[in-house]
């Protein structure tokens, strides 16, 4: 078993291709994959071989892009997918292993250190986002709605993996102290989220804008149970704080611990490991 890194002149740009014979890597492809998609997505498919495949010839590909390129086809595997019909498509992402690049040395470790975070009580009684705005204009009127409203809303543009890398100019707010927050807010960048996830782990109110692609997990959650939905142009972003604001406290207990027990039941390695060892099984 290798992996071997090149690109590709098809339209495909950020591809794993995995081949496994007899229950073992035969061969792994990785085409232009960003930071170390790749290799974190193989080390998911090592583990899910390690829980028992079928002894047979498994030939598939990974698109570790923040979206599908194409209609998916038996054989293909992306982070996300617009329609639950496609969740037969969908991997867990390669955040569950880690992305060290933007701060998360180790997914177990990292909800590990919000979920104790999480215990103490919010220091701020108010919303925070924080991301790249050049991702998705969206994301720049939430910075807007923060110099307008600052008494509900904190947020700030920023670049994560610079940050990481050491340019201390650049505002940066760990996914632990996101917790010091009474409100949290994920707003679709690029493609799909892969933060969601986390924020379930902080028992802080958790706002989700409408987005057009979802992780696996997305379609299990309930809004109004897990979390406060949001329209996709955040039009009622102020009327769906000031909504949350008059329920009281008992409200906003329901909903994080709900949110909090739907993380911890299935967010974790070992489920996704086992998601990845089905759909490869039934291939």
């Amino acid at each position: 078993m290798w992996l071997k890194k090149k690109k590709t002149q098809e339209q495909v740009k950020e591809l794993l291709n995995i081949t496994i014979r007899n229950g073992q890597i035969a061969l792994a492809e990785n085409h232009n994959s960003f930071q170390t998609r790749a290799e974190s997505s193989l080390k998911q498919v090592l583990d899910a071989i390690a829980m028992g495949v079928p002894e047979k010839e498994i030939i598939f590909s990974l698109n570790t892009g923040d979206f599908p390129v194409k209609k998916p086809v038996k054989g293909d595997f992306y982070y996300c997918c617009e329609r639950k019909e496609d969740l037969d498509f969908v991997f867990p992402d390669f955040i569950f292993d880690h992305w060290k690049q933007a701060g998360i040395p180790n997914f177990g470790n990292t909800v590990s250190e919000i979920s104790e975070a999480a215990k103490q009580p919010y220091d701020y009684e108010r919303m925070l986002w924080i991301g790249n705005v050049q991702t998705n204009i969206i994301r720049k009127k939430i910075i807007q709605y923060s110099e307008k409203f600052p008494d509900l809303i904190e947020a700030y543009d920023t670049c994560v993996d610079q940050v990481v890398d050491g340019k201390k100019d650049i505002p940066y707010i760990s996914l632990k102290d996101h917790t010091k927050y009474k409100y949290l807010i994920d707003i679709e960048g690029r493609g799909y989220s892969g933060r969601i996830k986390m924020l379930l782990f902080t028992k802080r109110l958790l706002f989700i804008q409408e987005r057009q692609w979802k992780s696996y997990y997305h379609f299990e959650l309930e809004p109004y149970k897990h979390f406060i939905p949001v329209k996709n142009d955040l039009s009622d972003l102020i009327q769906q704080i000031e909504f949350t604001e008059s329920q009281g406290e008992n409200y906003y207990d329901n909903i994080t611990q709900n949110a909090y027990n739907f993380a911890v039941e299935n967010l974790r390695y070992e489920k996704a490991v086992a998601r990845i060892k089905k759909l490869i099984s039934g291939l």
